[in-house]
């Protein structure tokens, strides 16, 4: 086969543009390195590509993302900001740890030393309450541990470790009513809210000022009502009789946005609730106004 001969475009007729122009379809007889021009390029314009390229990327992964969110978790996941949805909704999940026997002088800021856990995680994980004074011999789960350690009664965490923030108050009751179930550990299981005895029909209010950001139905809670408040902070109220709160509407503290049931519940009529922030499950005691 013979070969084409090889023609250099004159100067003249070369693409002036710091971009290189596509003109191998006007000249069919030219090997490719004959037709470019020759290179000039331009940094500013090259770095300005690239940027564009890049954000283009960014927002299509995004949306990709996004949509497999709300594809995957449609039934909370849709009514949530970004920054509030979760990986997964579940009123109880097992959890890994060990139990320390509490020894004469041991402090829970000791404690929350030698294990390198927040002394946060420690009081509400065990369900403590103020003064959070430990009581000898008792036993206090400790989250993540693989072992027991030993604790030097003498060894207390620096004032800013050792610090338990007590947020009481911040949230009202949803009802009036005892609890039948606590927040913590039992049997290996971390139960990630409380139950509140009530009679069906109860009216359920709204803890704090706030946003519908979903009501439904959620496979182990029932009828479902989740708040998002101020913070990155979530109520959820679940096993719901009856709903009345509107998603996206605005509400105050207090509003009524549902009665009790056992939608979602094999036992007896109750209100399960659940405080979550930054989508992490949280003691509803240490935001709740503490009773006498």
């Amino acid at each position: 086969m013979s070969r084409c001969p090889s023609t250099r475009l004159p100067t003249e007729a070369r693409p002036k543009s710091a971009l290189m122009h596509n003109t191998i379809s006007a000249l069919p007889c030219h090997t490719l390195l004959d037709q470019m021009p020759e290179p000039r390029i331009n940094n500013k314009a090259l770095l300005a590509a690239i940027q564009q390229l890049s954000t283009f990327l960014r927002r299509m992964g995004g949306v990709l993302i996004m949509g497999l969110l709300v594809a995957g978790c449609p039934h909370y996941n849709a009514g949530l900001p970004p920054s509030l949805r979760l990986p997964s909704l579940q009123p109880a999940n097992p959890i890994s740890g060990v139990y320390h026997t509490i020894a004469p002088g041991e402090t829970l800021g000791g404690i929350a030393r030698a294990y390198k856990v927040e002394r946060q995680r420690l009081a509400e994980v065990n369900n403590l309450s103020p003064p959070y004074l430990l009581k000898v011999d008792g036993r206090l789960f400790i989250p993540g541990a693989s072992h027991v350690k030993r604790v030097d009664p003498r060894s207390e965490a620096p004032a800013d470790e050792s610090r338990v923030n007590d947020f009481s108050g911040t949230l009202g009751w949803p009802l009036d009513g005892d609890i039948v179930s606590e927040f913590g550990v039992r049997r290996g299981i971390l139960h990630n809210g409380i139950e509140i005895s009530a009679e069906p029909g109860t009216p359920v209010r709204a803890a704090g000022d706030g946003r519908v950001g979903y009501v439904g139905n959620i496979k182990g809670y029932g009828n479902v009502v989740i708040i998002e408040h101020a913070k990155r902070l979530l109520t959820v109220y679940a096993h719901l009789q009856n709903t009345s709160a509107e998603k996206g509407k605005r509400i105050s503290r207090g509003h009524l946005i549902g009665t009790v049931g056992k939608s979602g519940s094999e036992g007896k009529s109750s209100l399960y609730f659940e405080v979550r922030s930054r989508s992490k499950p949280r003691n509803p005691r240490f935001f709740l106004a503490r009773r006498s």
